[in-house]
């Protein structure tokens, strides 16, 4: 049972405590807080996420679309331009 000192209020506490008995910090032993590390790895998640959409929309505007407009829009004929001069 090693003990260390608390980040919050600096009582001695277990590296294996999830609270401070002293001021009710959670982790205490570790550098910042359960909440604080949910909060990065949210903002990680996050950047990721929105990064792996981004660039979905990029590739699906620049790629699929034109091939989609290539269907749909029909090609002119010799006679049809002809017709227009």
């Amino acid at each position: 049972m090693s003990l260390l000192p608390c980040r919050a209020c600096g009582h001695q506490v277990d590296i294996s405590a999830l609270a401070c008995p002293e001021c009710g910090a959670t982790d205490p032993a570790k550098k910042i807080s359960r909440q604080q590390r949910d909060a990065i790895s949210f903002f990680i998640q996050l950047v990721f996420w929105l990064s792996l959409v981004g660039f979905g929309g990029w590739y699906v505007v620049h790629t699929v679309v034109p091939t989609i407009k290539q269907f749909i829009v029909k090609p002119q004929t010799d006679q049809a331009q002809s017709g227009r001069e």
